[in-house]
């Protein structure tokens, strides 16, 4: 866990846990993306470079654009230390606003006053384009270049918001763990997060409750 006394630069285009492995188990981007505070309290945004692996990892962003990124963020490390702060800004924010669906209630004004700087900000230019014989919704990122990766994660976040799929959201039965997920099964019955973590973790709690 990264303390306060070797917190890295957050600006760095380098990883602060370079072996770590971003779980995807939401089963949505814009959820994964929420996930990405460990269901143990460990943050694994911590750098600039965290964020471009994650949105690597998560097929946000392409290999060679994200070594793009890495680059410019070497570069230019006051653009990423504020990059980063604005995808921590749209993690709280999306964050708040998926929980308050997950419990069945509509998110607070204050709430989706904060995504919806985000989604302003995206879609202001959006436009319909020719591409082929298709025609597509184009949403120019950010004039910040280092900002782009976070474009696809609002996407995500407002069409799974507006659409059908928005009753689907659902929070870990862990209380200490707080992560979402979307939740396909049939008869919606989803519980966990990761059952062999989570759903185990709470099993044994319950029977040393019983136990005592």
């Amino acid at each position: 866990m990264v303390t306060r006394q070797d917190a890295p630069d957050p600006g760095s285009a380098d990883r602060s846990q370079p072996d770590y492995t971003f779980d995807f188990c939401g089963g949505h981007t814009a959820l994964d993306f929420t996930n990405t505070v460990s269901n143990r309290g460990e943050e694994h945004f911590n750098t600039y470079g965290d964020l471009v692996a994650w949105a690597e990892q998560r097929g946000v962003v392409a290999k060679a654009d994200a070594a793009k990124l890495k680059k410019a963020a070497a570069a230019h490390p006051d653009a990423a230390r504020r990059a980063f702060a604005k995808a921590l800004e749209l993690r709280r924010a999306l964050s708040s606003v998926f929980h308050s669906r997950a419990s069945g209630k509509m998110p607070s004004p204050d709430d989706l006053a904060r995504v919806n700087r985000f989604v302003a900000a995206i879609y202001r230019d959006a436009r319909l384009i020719a591409s082929g014989d298709r025609l597509l919704f184009d949403t120019p990122a950010f004039p910040a270049s280092l900002e782009r990766l976070l474009v696809p994660v609002v996407r995500a976040a407002v069409d799974l918001l507006t659409g059908d799929r928005a009753t689907l959201v659902g929070a870990c039965a862990d209380d200490t763990c707080g992560w979402l997920f979307l939740d396909t099964t049939r008869n919606r019955t989803r519980r966990w997060c990761v059952m062999k973590e989570c759903g185990n973790r709470s099993k044994v709690r319950r029977f040393r409750e019983r136990a005592h």
